[in-house]
Order: C-alpha cells, then structure tokens, then sequence
C-alpha cells in the first residue's frame, strides 16, 4: 500500500486548544480524524477549512478547564460528596462552578452561532456535534 504525504495547515489557537486537551481527548480527536481520511474516496480527497470565524467557535465550543484545574475540580466535588470539604475549599468550589458554568454559557451561545453561520437550527446544530440536549435544560 503506498502511502500518501499531505500537508495539512490548522489554525494556531486550534492547535494550542489540542496540545492542551487531556491525552485521551486528544486521542480520541487523532482516532476519528484518521477514521475520517480511511473514509474519504482515494483520489478525491477534498480540502475542507473552516473559516476563521467557524475555527474560534469551535475552540469555544471545545473548552474546558485545563487539566490540572479539572482535576482539582474533581477532586472537590469528592470532598463534598465525602462531606470533608472545609469553607476554603467550598468557597474554591463555588468559584469553579461559577467558572464551568460561564464555559457552558459560551459554548451554547457558540453552538446557536455556528448554527446561524451553517443555516441549521441549534438542535440540529447539537446533534451534528454530538451533543446531549438534555444536559442543556
């Protein structure tokens, strides 16, 4: 089988957004891209970019708390849940609350955007994306 070389050129905030993700969600994005490129016809391998605006709403729609804070956020929500959470860490779980849920404000308001920018509505949006409406209210 030969093998093919290509370039392929991805906007520097995505690629930071990547190098930043836990190792898992990152293998998990290099399995499905390379599922997708197994997928696409030999010989007709079309060029997609996302457009500047739809690459930053991505990113938004992609955040979450770096690693170590996401960790720390775990870590919290297990002392409370043991019951051994102290009024310091309580206070530093509300303040990862309030941060978690202006991350899920963004990331809807994205969704409805990109939505606008494909002429879809946000549910069909969601579905597209993989993501529960549920989870949403």
């Amino acid at each position: 089988m030969a093998t093919r070389n290509s370039e392929i050129i991805i906007d520097a905030k995505l690629a930071a957004a990547f190098n930043a993700a836990p190792k898992t969600k990152q293998k998990k994005a290099l399995s499905a891209f390379r599922q997708a490129l197994q997928e696409s016809e030999p010989g007709r391998l079309e060029v997609s970019r996302l457009s500047r605006k739809e690459s930053a709403l991505f990113l938004k729609i992609n955040k979450t708390l770096p690693e170590d804070r996401q960790q720390r956020y775990q870590e919290l929500r297990q002392k409370r849940e043991d019951e051994t959470l102290t009024a310091k860490e309580h206070a530093e779980l509300l303040e990862f609350v309030e941060e978690l849920q202006q991350i899920w404000i963004e990331r809807l308001q994205a969704i409805n955007d990109l939505a606008k920018l494909r002429k879809v509505s946000p549910r069909e949006m969601m579905r597209q994306l993989g993501v529960d409406p549920e989870k949403y209210g």
